[in-house]
């Protein structure tokens, strides 16, 4: 069974109609679109995070299509801290001509926080990523010239995912908490954590 990898194709979110009728409503505010990037840079223009202590190791796992997984990735001991952590709604593999299982395959890249992520059936909206940073964070020198302080460059930060094999599309990016960078995971590829140069 051969692992697919890039984006998958129309991970775009889907348009909601609203249906008004008899008196005026009031107005609704659309949810955040977390798909669309903010901006592309090549490789060259991104200040990836780098990682310090011992890396986590490649992980497979295979679950049932229609089952929800939270997958967590760790540093290695002696302090065993979340790396990133992936989670997959029920609905996120789940079609009427699906297998019944998917195997998500994720390697992390050395020295950065970054990973690849393969997945032998294509996900739908809705699957998120999250990289969890509060140990080992380690700005590059390039970042501390740039941005003038860890905490400027902390907040400069944006998940980004190859598009093309040179350039990368920075993700509208949220913190659900303290050192902490989620995003939308629109499907298998490389996703690094950075900020523009």
């Amino acid at each position: 069974m051969s692992i697919r990898r890039g984006l998958a194709g129309g991970a775009t979110a889907g348009l909601l109609a609203l249906l008004a009728c008899g008196r005026a409503t009031s107005p609704t505010t659309a949810a955040p679109d977390l798909t669309t990037p903010t901006m592309i840079l090549p490789r060259s223009r991104l200040l990836v995070l780098e990682m310090s202590g011992v890396p986590p190791e490649d992980t497979m796992v295979t679950f049932a299509v229609s089952q929800r997984r939270v997958i967590i990735l760790r540093h290695g001991p002696p302090d065993n801290t979340a790396f990133v952590e992936l989670t997959f709604p029920d609905s996120t593999f789940y079609v009427p001509s699906a297998p019944d299982s998917v195997t998500v395959v994720i390697r992390p890249r050395p020295g950065i926080y970054g990973v690849d992520i393969a997945t032998t059936v294509v996900p739908r909206p809705g699957a998120t990523i999250s990289f969890k940073y509060p140990v080992h964070f380690s700005p590059p020198a390039d970042a501390l010239q740039r941005y003038g302080s860890p905490t400027r460059y902390e907040r400069a930060l944006a998940l980004a995912t190859l598009t093309d094999g040179t350039n990368y599309a920075l993700l509208p990016s949220r913190r659900p908490a303290s050192d902490n960078l989620e995003s939308a995971l629109p499907g298998p590829g490389t996703y690094l954590v950075a900020a523009p140069r």
